[in-house]
């Protein structure tokens, strides 16, 4: 009964089916042969127009999908949103603040390096050159620039919400470079004073005390200077980490982390400095206070 049933179904999508194949006869002139021939043929065409129909399909799927890629490299090189340039400009602002006060905690031990300078100057008699390597000092200064004070891109080749990030950027990249060039100078003082002291292993009148000649007047320093001021400890900033879909927010980004961790590492080598100083102290009066004549080499670095 159920077999039965089904026939008249059957026999429909049969029907159905020749009617079709007929119709692909209609419409194909290049029909010759025998009909068995040309039923072939017929189904031929049918399947090679389903085929071309679906080939249309997946050019279909690869144009949206070329699309939504030229949106991503388009959002990727778009300029930063007005949310972006704000939370740059909110977390660039304090850095300023460590900065001077780094640069102030320098101007101290400039001074501290000073006064090691005129006490040894006053017991040997003769002036310190602490910056006669002036070249030295200069490539120095130019490779500071090129591990520190780096621009990655230029002002002018960015979009207008970007270019204003990139010159608040530039400008604190400028202070820490002042900064880092004191840091030089307090620095070169020190190893001019150990020089000295070093090289000066008889005392500071030297090996024959008797000839002894000074060759300038420099007085003693009455008062030792502080090491550090408490009113100007930098206090170290905190990174914020962020991701970005933009090129451009992704530069600022890396630029912002790179000037943080300048500061902190400026911190740091201030902190190593200061102790530096404070040990040089030591072999200064060391030095001021040795026998001339007698051999007592002191290696201060």
């Amino acid at each position: 009964m159920r077999i039965s049933a089904l026939l008249p179904f059957a026999a429909v999508s049969c029907f159905a089916w020749e009617a079709e194949v007929d119709s692909a006869l209609l419409q194909d002139d290049q029909c010759v042969g025998s009909e068995s021939d040309c039923v072939l043929n017929a189904l031929q065409l049918k399947s090679s127009r389903d085929s071309e129909g679906e080939l249309m399909e997946d050019d279909i799927f690869e144009d949206v999908e070329e699309a939504e890629e030229d949106e991503e490299e388009l959002e990727w090189l778009k300029d930063i949103s007005v949310k972006q340039k704000n939370h740059f400009k909110h977390i660039l602002s304090p850095l300023q603040k460590p900065i001077v006060a780094e640069y102030k905690s320098l101007s101290v031990l400039d001074k501290y390096g000073d006064y090691l300078m005129a006490k040894v100057e006053n017991a040997t008699g003769q002036k310190i050159y602490w910056n006669k390597k002036a070249g030295l000092l200069q490539s120095e200064d130019e490779e500071l620039d090129a591990t520190t004070g780096r621009r990655r891109h230029g002002s002018q080749s960015l979009p207008p919400r970007a270019r204003y990030v990139n010159k608040i950027l530039i400008y604190l990249e400028k202070e820490m470079k002042a900064v880092w060039n004191l840091h030089t100078i307090v620095d070169r003082k020190r190893w001019g004073v150990g020089d000295v002291i070093t090289s000066n292993p008889y005392g500071p009148h030297g090996e024959h005390p008797d000839n002894w000649e000074a060759n300038g007047s420099f007085p003693l320093p009455l008062e030792t200077p502080p090491l550090s001021d408490n009113k100007t400890t930098p206090k170290m900033p905190k990174l914020h980490e962020a991701e970005y879909k933009s090129k451009y927010a992704e530069q600022l980004q890396e630029d912002y982390v790179a000037l943080v961790q300048n500061i902190v590492d400026a911190n740091k080598k201030t902190d190593k400095l200061r102790s530096a100083l404070k040990k040089m102290n030591g072999f200064a009066d060391q030095f001021v206070s040795e026998e001339s004549g007698v051999f007592n080499r002191i290696e201060t670095q």
